[in-house]
């Protein structure tokens, strides 16, 4: 069975054999603590997950030293990127990684099996998997999936009116534009980007909106039109 291994637009199967992937079980967390005077200890009031890195042991599709030379250049080639791409492995086919190659990792040139270790730093440590879709219209439980929360676009044409909303009814959070809406206009909302266009155009939210994240199941509410509601599943 062919193994499922590749970086950005290349496909490395065909020139290495994945023989172990190395990476943590979860990503190391920064806490940040709070002292409480006249209280013993610290309140926790923040967690954030750190970078990653990946380890890729392979063994290499190559005999001859110079087979192993030639590798060495197209492997080069291809890992070269300078901005994150998708990383999939073999353990976990059907999520990916964004990645960038850490660099200096060598071939054993003169073995009778060359290998190789390949390191990837990963600065977004959750994995991300399928692209989900659903179109919201009054009030409906979404979905989700995944294991970790994940940040959703909306596209919608309002209809006339002079503001439009969207709200998280499990936890009360919500996003409302305040606009002349005739029921032409195209509505859109990047709760990863917290932008906001109206026609292409960057609009405002009300500044008493919050982008939220979305998990588990969701209770999402429209306060008029139906919704795309579009968001990547995220994998710990």
């Amino acid at each position: 069975m062919q193994q499922v291994f590749s970086f950005g637009e290349n496909d490395l199967s065909p020139m290495l054999f994945v023989t172990n992937v190395s990476r943590a079980v979860h990503p190391s967390r920064s806490l940040t603590e709070t002292a409480v005077p006249g209280m013993d200890g610290a309140l926790l009031s923040s967690v954030q997950l750190d970078p990653t890195d990946v380890t890729v042991a392979c063994a290499v599709r190559a005999k001859t030293v110079e087979e192993v030379a030639e590798m060495r250049r197209r492997l080069g080639w291809m890992l070269s990127g300078s901005r994150p791409a998708r990383l999939v492995l073999p353990d976990e086919p059907s999520t990916y990684l964004m990645a960038v190659y850490a660099g200096s990792d060598e071939l054993s040139r003169l073995a009778n099996t060359p290998t190789v270790a390949l390191k990837f730093r990963c600065l977004d440590p959750v994995a991300y998997g399928e692209h989900r879709t659903e179109m919201v219209e009054g009030t409906k439980l979404v979905r989700v999936g995944g294991t970790y929360a994940s940040l959703p676009t909306v596209t919608v044409k309002p209809p006339s009116g002079s503001y439009w909303k969207i709200t998280n009814v499990t936890t009360g959070e919500f996003v409302r534009v305040a606009a002349a809406f005739t029921g032409a206009q195209t509505l859109v909302l990047d709760f990863a980007k917290q932008r906001c266009t109206i026609n292409g155009a960057d609009s405002r939210v009300d500044v008493s909106s919050d982008y939220f994240s979305i998990s588990d199941d969701v209770r999402l509410s429209v306060s008029g039109g139906q919704a795309k509601v579009e968001w990547d599943e995220r994998w710990l």
